[in-house]
């Protein structure tokens, strides 16, 4: 559903996906916004000659639905296999219930089942069809090349992705060199000649499941991170890394997933999640500012590590809930010497990792440390570890002070602007977390209570729910969802509106257990 459209013919309502440059030269960090007025149009006009639209997440008189049927491509491997790739358009749809699959979560055992097939929007599979099937000789036993066939897909993945997350491929039709075959396949020109799978997005109640297994394997390296450094050993980095890279697999399709899992199981260690919730922010981040998978891999493994340091300092001092005097406060930002020392005692070699772990308490305006380094020189990788580290701590529970809101997190981010951190990078990270980030207890026109369980990525203002009260107050036995993004109706045949949000504790409610019980 995307087709490049001139300037001169965008129009209000459009959803645009790509431009003609770099999204970094441009006010507009988030790979892909909605022309929502016209001073947005206009910026569009004044710096691209022409830009990608995709009309099905446009709106009003230029939003064109998807076709309700898939699209099957091929293409042909040269020496190992021909890999079918099959591109379903249809919006993701849960096939599980987001209670059945929370109270899952808390209990443990097997899984909520899917009731039917998955069918993810923007969705993109491969199919190793080996040699041996198309009758040549020398192939090996199928448990073999299947197994050898996932392997490759599996170690390329941070190839496959271009800028925002798009498949690496070209279409040769599109490049004048083909056109298509039969039965609706279109023949792909690869850009490196590997294999190759990625999914854009699905619902978040099926990622919940497949998401948990990476988090609880990322809980478990921390942990045995910590206990490595405090017994003088080198840190296992290369399962800090494979931890870091499937829950990156996990945000490219849906993120929403791991933030529920941050929320869900938290632990009394305030270090370790701190550090999870830095790791995951960060490739989150990296996701809506459009970074290949590769910078998402590294800014999650800088986000786990930046203040592992900290295990060094004297426990009293992290666990000080007054005032700290000007000694404490030098001795508290050797953490980050620190850091860097344990990295280089594990032979990591990384200069980017290294010096985004280096620069994630530096300031634009010199005011942070060690260095004391100002604007640009901090780099954006630096600045983006810097306000997910600020964002992460504001909203956890800390020894020196209560979690704020997200929504009083980002009050106070917004302050930072021009000062602490550039206008450009704030203004993205608020877009990216959203007004009503995954979590958020909101109270609807209709007295109801919610908690938001999924952002809509064309429409920020328009979560989906899950009912929690009813308006009268009172908890609701069996919490239904409604997905603002399609204008539900209320009984009354208004819409829903939200009229607020809420406080963490609001009504006696508790995110974490309400509906858990």
């Amino acid at each position: 559903m995307k087709e490049i459209v001139a300037t001169a013919d965008l129009h209000v309502g459009m959803f645009v996906v790509e431009l003609d440059r770099p999204w970094l030269e441009t006010p507009f960090l988030m790979q892909g916004f909605l022309i929502e007025d016209s001073q947005t149009l206009q910026q569009v006009k004044d710096l691209c000659r022409f830009v990608y639209v995709d009309w099905q997440r446009s709106v009003g008189m230029h939003h064109k639905a998807a076709k309700k049927q898939s699209v099957a491509i091929e293409r042909k491997h040269s020496e190992v296999s021909t890999i079918r790739v099959r591109r379903d358009e249809l919006p993701p749809a849960a096939t599980r219930d987001f209670v059945d699959v929370l109270r899952w979560l808390r209990s443990g055992g097997t899984p909520p089942e899917s009731s039917e097939e998955r069918r993810p929007g923007s969705y993109f599979r491969s199919e190793v069809v080996p040699d041996r099937q198309r009758g040549k000789p020398g192939a090996q036993s199928p448990g073999d090349e299947s197994q050898a066939s996932e392997g490759v897909i599996k170690n390329m993945l941070s190839r496959w992705f271009g800028p925002g997350g798009q498949p690496a491929w070209r279409s040769k039709s599109a490049a004048g060199k083909a056109g298509r075959g039969d039965a609706g396949e279109e023949e792909l020109e690869f850009d490196d000649g590997t294999a190759w799978e990625a999914s854009e997005y699905v619902a978040v109640e099926d990622e919940l499941v497949d998401a948990e297994p990476a988090y609880a394997e990322a809980q478990a390296s921390v942990k045995q991170l910590v206990t490595d450094v405090h017994e003088n050993l080198q840190p296992d980095m290369e399962r800090v890394r494979n931890s870091v890279e499937d829950m990156m697999h996990s945000v490219v399709r849906n993120p929403d997933a791991l933030l529920w899992l941050t929320r869900l199981k938290r632990t009394d260690q305030y270090a370790y999640d701190h550090a999870l919730d830095s790791s995951v922010f960060l490739m989150i981040f990296a996701r809506a500012m459009g970074l290949e998978a590769e910078e998402m891999t590294m800014l999650g493994v800088a986000g786990l590590m930046q203040d592992i340091g900290k295990v060094r300092l004297p426990p009293r001092l992290l666990r000080k809930a007054g005032t700290i005097t000007k000694l404490e406060r030098d001795i508290f930002r050797t953490h980050v010497d620190y850091s860097l020392a344990i990295m280089r005692e594990s032979e990591e070699n990384d200069p980017t990792l290294l010096s985004v772990i280096a620069r994630h308490h530096e300031r634009y305006d010199g005011t942070g440390y060690p260095e004391g380094m100002k604007g640009d020189a901090i780099g954006l990788y630096g600045q983006m570890a810097g306000i997910v580290d600020c964002y992460s701590a504001m909203t956890r529970d800390r020894p020196w002070g209560d979690a704020l809101s997200p929504q009083e997190a980002l009050e106070e981010i917004n302050r930072m602007r021009a000062t602490w951190f550039t206008e450009s990078v704030v203004d993205a990270f608020i877009q990216c977390v959203g007004l009503y980030p995954v979590g958020t207890l909101v109270e609807l026109n209709t007295d109801e209570v919610a908690v938001v369980i999924g952002q809509n990525r064309v429409r920020r203002l328009k979560p989906r729910l899950l009912m929690l009260l009813a308006p009268d107050k009172t908890p609701n036995q069996h919490p239904g969802t409604i997905d603002m993004l399609y204008d539900p109706l209320t009984p009354s045949g208004e819409l829903y509106v939200i009229r607020r949000a809420l406080p963490p504790g609001a009504y006696g409610i508790d995110p974490q257990e309400f509906y858990l019980q």
